[in-house]
């Protein structure tokens, strides 16, 4: 079981704030997924040419325990079942997943990257993960994730918005307990 895999939460399409969370329940419910960390929810600028409205994002920490490639059909499925569609790349969307992190595990495949290939650069998903565990280290790069969030300028904003309360997200006998 791989017990560090951190998904990356997104929208920026109709109730965001309860489509992230709805998302976050979809993947609680699968019984691959267990002991999650949820950090808060931040309002973030898009890092795209498209103009659109400003996302809401999130990252999570779970155990997972089956292949890279079975989270990402999930997460697949997840983002369908909540109207996902896929008309205008980096585009607004109702709901976006990101295998951001799968342990220490760097993958090259033509479907699945690991980790997420721009995690570095990406202030709407350091921040999050960072909130979770401050000591992550970028398996491709060696370097811990603080580095890049700290070289990057203020072009991309980010906003705390709120904390979401676990319980409201996962059952009780799914969620970790103390520090992670």
């Amino acid at each position: 079981m791989a017990d560090a895999v951190f998904i990356g939460i997104g929208s920026n399409i109709g109730d965001s704030s309860a489509v992230c969370k709805a998302a976050a329940r979809e993947l609680a419910r699968d019984q691959r997924a267990a002991c999650f960390t949820l950090s808060s929810l931040y309002t973030t600028s898009p890092v795209s040419d498209i103009v659109q409205r400003d996302f809401l994002n999130c990252a999570l920490r779970m155990s997972w325990s089956g292949s890279p490639e079975a989270l990402l059909d999930c997460l697949m499925k997840i983002e369908t079942s909540l109207g996902r569609t896929r008309e205008i790349p980096d585009g607004p969307r109702t709901i976006d997943l990101d295998i951001l992190l799968f342990e220490d595990m760097v993958l090259d495949r033509p479907s699945l990257t690991i980790p997420h290939p721009r995690l570095h650069v990406r202030k709407f998903a350091l921040v999050p993960c960072l909130e979770i565990d401050p000591t992550l280290v970028h398996p491709r790069y060696g370097r811990p994730l603080a580095e890049f969030l700290e070289a990057l300028g203020d072009e991309q904003r980010i906003e705390y918005l709120e904390r979401i309360g676990e319980d409201e997200i996962y059952p009780a006998r799914n969620c970790c307990t103390g520090d992670t």
